[in-house]
């Protein structure tokens, strides 16, 4: 009988991602701007920038989020993920990408960093900005305009998420003044792409695993397709960062830490000075983690165009002006093979 991929353990890809180095992200401080102290926040826009157009991942710190916010959300997801699969895959992810991920639903196809298809180990559960039921694109069915969907009897599990959700973004943003000061704009430039932003979660469990396969991740390399996601410390472990000189590495990072990195769209949006930085995950070896990323992206029918700041007679926009609901659920379909069932309406 032919071998299959499934069958191809291959224990120097394995041994490879698990030694690669370890060594810190850079560290904003938040604690003075979000204190109201002014006086440092030239000093802060100045490293934000850095980071931005270096390595594009960074560690948050004195960010604002009670540790007791996430924590009560990582316990609710463990407890989701124990649930009968029969339970999870009544609420299985719809076109809007609500509800229930089962384990290798997906596979990264299509990626800037990986010439074969990579496999992929997790599953998951996403809720985000909750549409009213009598908008327009909620009643058509266009693609991300939906309502979010939870088990049955789970009042505590919504409010847990809900809670986690708010909080994540009321921080993101009051970061936007930070990145107009960063491009020389106006304070509240980025206000009206943000009336109504469109943010989820992912709640994501990483089983352990020892004996990978040929290119099997927790999830494939990747950048996100948002503006920024907002992942506090896990229990474990997991993700890796690609840094400019092209080389893996595991992210050090200090507890009670968020670490923040840029999304594709901000990269459109900054005619590529900002970084939408590539990062994977490898399966631990004992323990089955849990990963709370939060993405945060403009309003959904919101065009953004190159930053005015940021093109000029020899350094013209790359990039046509895109909503984040064309650009994402483009994204999505041309490199998941599931998203291909879901018909955008128009």
């Amino acid at each position: 009988m032919p071998r299959t991929p499934l069958d191809n353990k291959d224990k120097r890809f394995e041994n490879h991602l698990r030694n690669a180095e370890k060594y810190p992200l850079p560290i904003l401080d938040l604690g003075p701007y979000l204190s109201g102290d002014l006086s440092l926040i030239d000093k802060t826009c100045r490293d934000l920038k850095d980071i931005a157009e270096g390595i594009g991942f960074m560690c948050i710190i004195n960010h604002g989020i009670p540790g007791s916010v996430i924590k009560e959300m990582q316990n609710k997801a463990t407890d989701f993920f124990a649930l009968p699969i029969e339970e999870k895959l009544a609420l299985q992810v719809d076109q809007h990408e609500r509800g229930y991920l089962p384990f290798r639903s997906t596979s990264l196809r299509e990626s800037r960093y990986s010439e074969r298809v990579q496999i992929d180990n997790y599953e998951a559960f996403n809720f985000g900005t909750d549409y009213d039921e009598n908008n327009p694109h909620v009643k058509a069915g266009k693609r991300l305009f939906g309502r979010n969907r939870w088990p049955d009897d789970s009042s505590e599990f919504e409010k847990a998420s809900l809670n986690y959700s708010e909080k994540m973004t009321n921080l993101a943003l009051k970061t936007l003044p930070l990145w107009a000061k960063v491009f020389d704009l106006e304070t509240e430039y980025f206000t009206p792409f943000f009336s109504k932003p469109h943010c989820y979660v992912r709640l994501i469990h990483y089983p352990p695993k020892t004996d990978l396969l040929q290119n099997e991740y927790g999830l494939g390399a990747h950048s996100d397709t948002c503006v920024m996601t907002f992942l506090p410390k896990e229990n474990e472990p997991g993700i890796q960062v690609l840094d400019t000189n092209g080389n893996w590495f595991w992210p050090d990072i200090p507890d009670g830490a968020i670490i923040v990195n840029f999304g594709q769209l901000l990269e459109r949006w900054t005619n590529d000075f900002v970084r939408a930085t590539p990062h994977r995950v490898v399966p631990s070896i004992k323990k089955h983690r849990y990963s709370l990323p939060f993405f945060f992206s403009p309003n959904l029918e919101q065009r953004v165009t190159c930053l005015p700041t940021c093109t000029h007679i020899d350094n013209k926009p790359k990039y046509e002006p895109v909503s984040f609901q064309e650009f994402h659920s483009e994204y999505m379909t041309k490199v998941y093979k599931h998203f291909e069932n879901f018909e955008t309406t128009e």
